[in-house]
C-alpha cells in the first residue's frame, strides 16, 4: 500500500496518508486545519538517499494516519 505525501494549500501543513485502495485517487483533509484544499505531492524514495527528502521534508509532521 502506497504512502502519499500531501500539503495543505490553506495552512501549509504537510502530512502523509496510507492509501488502502490504489485504484482510487485518494484525497484527504488536512489534519491541522481540516481544510479539503490539499494537494498530493511527489515524494522521493527513501532508498535513494536513506533519508526522507520529499518536497515537504522541512516542517513536515511525518505522522502516519
Amino acid at each position: 500500500m502506497p504512502i502519499y505525501e500531501y500539503k495543505c494549500d490553506d495552512c501549509g501543513e504537510c502530512f502523509e496518508k496510507l492509501a488502502l485502495n490504489v485504484d482510487e485517487k485518494p484525497q484527504f483533509d488536512c489534519p491541522h486545519c481540516g481544510s479539503t484544499n490539499t494537494q498530493k505531492l511527489m515524494s522521493c524514495a527513501s532508498f535513494m538517499g536513506g533519508t526522507k527528502s520529499g518536497f515537504c521534508s522541512s516542517g513536515s509532521t511525518g505522522g502516519f494516519s
